[in-house]
């Protein structure tokens, strides 16, 4: 899956709020623009999502992850599929928007 977005736009990730119900640490953001996805294969999700879901947390058999999932303005995660950004390794949400090419604001 790929991503794209304008070069000349400033893309800005905004907190809007902590969530319960995932293990570890997730939280929801505000993107703008909106985050651009383009299916790498057949069947693959794509669309314009202006909010996301970041979560970090230890799993069990791969250790440190912070994903970044497509979500609607409540936090709910609409597809599961990790978007660009996402990495193992460490728990870090500002590492994973910066990865996907979003600067956390106040961040």
């Amino acid at each position: 899956m790929t991503t794209e977005g304008s070069d000349m736009e400033e893309k800005k990730a905004t907190f809007i709020k902590t969530l319960n119900g995932f293990t570890g640490d997730a939280s929801l953001y505000r993107l703008s623009p909106k985050l651009k996805v383009e299916p790498s294969w057949e069947g693959d999700f794509e669309g314009e999502f202006e909010y996301v879901v970041v979560s970090a947390t230890v799993a069990m058999f791969s250790g440190s992850e912070t994903y970044i999932f497509p979500s609607d303005e409540n936090g709910e995660v609409v597809d599961w599929g990790e978007l660009e950004g996402s990495f193992r390794g460490a728990l870090d949400h500002k590492e994973a928007l910066a990865g996907a090419g979003y600067s956390l604001e106040g961040g």
